[in-house]
C-alpha cells in the first residue's frame, strides 16, 4: 500500500532553490524522493563513506565531485542521500559552488542537520527545509478508506500507519491492535534505533539525556518539571532544573520526535511522543521491561488497549486543529479538564472531548455539563461512531477527518 503525501512532496518539488530533506530514520524520506521527485543524478553515501551512483555502481569521492559539479552546472537535479557522511570538506565544496541546478540533500542525523541550518553555517539560506515526519492522519485515512473498515478500526489503523515501517505489517482483514502488536514484536530492536541514530554524532552522555526524556514522556511525565525530576532521579542530569532541558526539548521538537502543546492560560507546555510505536515501546519498557523480557502478544494487546484512548485523543486534537486552522491547546484547571481547547486568534473557538469507548446516557450528560463550563462557540464530542450518540453537542467521528 502506498500512502500519498502531497504536502511533503510539494515541499521538496516546489522550491526553485536547493532543498534539505531531513527527519528521523524510516519516515519515508528516500522513498518520497526516489518515487515522487524528478532527478537526473542520485548519490547514496554509505556509512563507510563509499558512494553509490544512480545505477548502484560504487564510485570514488573524486568521481562523485566531478559528476556532482557537472550535473548542477548543466542545470540538472541532483540528490545526495545521507549527505552528512561526506563531512566538512563537502560542505566547503558546496559553499563555493555556483548555485546552479537543483540540489536535494537528505539526512537523518540531528547534529549535522542543525549544524547546516545554524546561524554560523556558511550554507545558511541556501536550502529550503523539508522536514519529513510521520505520515499525517488525514493522508492515512484517505489511503485506508477504500478498504471498508468500521470507523473505530479505521482511525486506529490510521494512527498505526503513520509509521511507514508499520505498512509492511498491514493486512486488510486484521485488526489495528493486532497489527500494532505484531509491528512492535517484529521491531523490538528497530524502534529505539529509529530515534537513537539521530543523535549518533552527539556525545554519549548527551544521547542518554535525550533517551531519558523520551522515556519520561512515554511514562506520563509530560511537563518539563516532571521530566527534570525524573532525569535527576536517574542521575542523567546534575540538578533538578527544568531550564537545563529546554535546549534538549527544543531539539526534539524541531526534529519532529516530540510535540509541544500549550496549556491554555498557563506559561507551561505539555509534551508528547509523536510516534505511537515509540510511545508504546518506551511505556512498555519502563513499566514492564519490554526490551529485556519479551512480552506475549496478549500482554502487549493489553498495554495497547490501555494507551490507545490517549493516543487517539492526541491524534484527534492535532488533526482537528489542522483541519480548522486553529491553535491546539490543552485545558487544565484544578476542578476541570477537557481534552482540547482549539483557539482562533488566542480565543477559544472549539472545546473538545474525545471518548474512545461506548458511552451511557449518564456519561453523555456529564460531558455536556463539563463542556458547558467552557466559554467557546463550538462544543464537539468526538466518538467512534456518532450515529450511536444522542446529544445536543456537535458530534464527530473518524469519517469527519477524511
Amino acid at each position: 500500500m502506498i500512502i500519498e503525501r502531497k504536502t511533503e512532496v510539494e515541499a521538496i518539488n516546489y522550491p526553485k532553490k536547493w532543498v534539505l530533506v531531513f527527519g528521523r530514520r524510516k519516515t519515508g524520506k528516500t522513498f518520497l524522493v526516489q518515487n515522487f521527485v524528478r532527478f537526473d543524478e542520485y548519490f547514496f553515501v554509505k556509512s563507510t563513506g563509499g558512494i553509490l551512483a544512480k545505477n548502484n555502481d560504487s564510485i570514488s569521492y573524486e568521481t562523485f565531485l566531478q559528476l556532482f559539479r557537472a550535473s548542477l552546472e548543466d542545470e540538472k537535479t541532483v540528490v545526495v542521500d545521507e549527505f552528512h557522511r561526506l563531512g566538512q570538506d563537502f560542505f566547503d565544496f558546496v559553499h563555493f559552488m555556483k548555485k546552479n541546478g537543483k540540489l536535494v540533500i537528505i539526512s537523518s542525523t540531528l547534529f549535522l542537520s542543525k549544524k547546516l541550518l545554524s546561524s554560523k553555517s556558511a550554507l545558511l539560506g541556501f536550502f529550503s527545509e523539508a522536514r519529513i515526519g510521520l505520515i499525517s492522519i488525514a493522508d492515512c485515512l484517505n489511503a485506508l478508506d477504500k478498504f471498508g473498515f468500521e470507523k473505530k478500526e479505521l482511525l486506529e489503523l490510521a494512527v498505526l500507519m503513520q509509521e511507514p515501517i508499520a505498512i509492511d505489517y498491514f493486512k486488510p482483514k486484521e485488526s489495528a491492535r493486532a497489527s500494532l502488536a505484531k509491528t512492535l514484536l517484529g521491531s523490538l530492536n528497530s524502534i529505539p534505533a529509529l530515534i537513537g541514530e539521530i543523535f549518533f554524532e552527539e556525545q554519549r552522555n548527551i544521547s542518554e539525556v535525550y533517551e531519558g526524556i523520551l522515556r519520561a514522556i512515554a511514562s506520563g511525565k509530560t511537563v518539563s518539571g516532571e521530566i527534570s525530576s525524573n532525569l535527576f532521579a536517574k542521575k542523567l542530569i546534575e540538578k533538578d532544573d527544568p531550564s537545563i532541558l529546554q535546549q534538549y526539548l527544543n531539539n526534539l521538537v524541531s526534529f519532529g520526535i516530540i510535540r509541544k502543546i500549550k496549556i491554555f492560560n498557563k506559561n507551561r507546555f505539555s509534551y508528547r511522543l509523536y510516534s505511537p510505536l515509540s510511545r508504546i515501546y518506551y511505556y512498555s519498557d519502563e513499566k514492564y521491561n519490554f526490551s529485556e523480557r519479551k512480552l506475549s502478544e496478549k500482554e502487549l494487546l493489553g498495554i495497547i488497549g490501555e494507551l490507545m484512548p490517549k493516543i487517539i485523543e492526541d491524534a484527534v486534537r492535532e488533526t482537528l486543529a489542522e483541519k480548522f486552522g486553529l491553535i491546539e491547546t490543552i485545558f487544565e484547571e484544578k476542578d476541570l479538564e477537557i481534552d482540547g481547547l482549539l483557539l482562533k486568534f488566542q480565543k477559544p473557538e472549539i472545546a473538545l472531548e474525545v471518548k474512545w469507548k461506548s458511552l451511557k446516557e449518564k456519561d453523555i450528560k456529564q460531558i455536556e455539563e463539563k463542556l458547558e463550563k467552557i466559554q467557546a462557540p463550538k462544543k464537539i464530542l468526538f466518538v467512534p461512531d456518532k450515529t450511536k450518540i444522542k446529544t445536543k453537542l456537535q458530534t464527530m467521528d473518524p469519517k469527519d477527518l477524511i
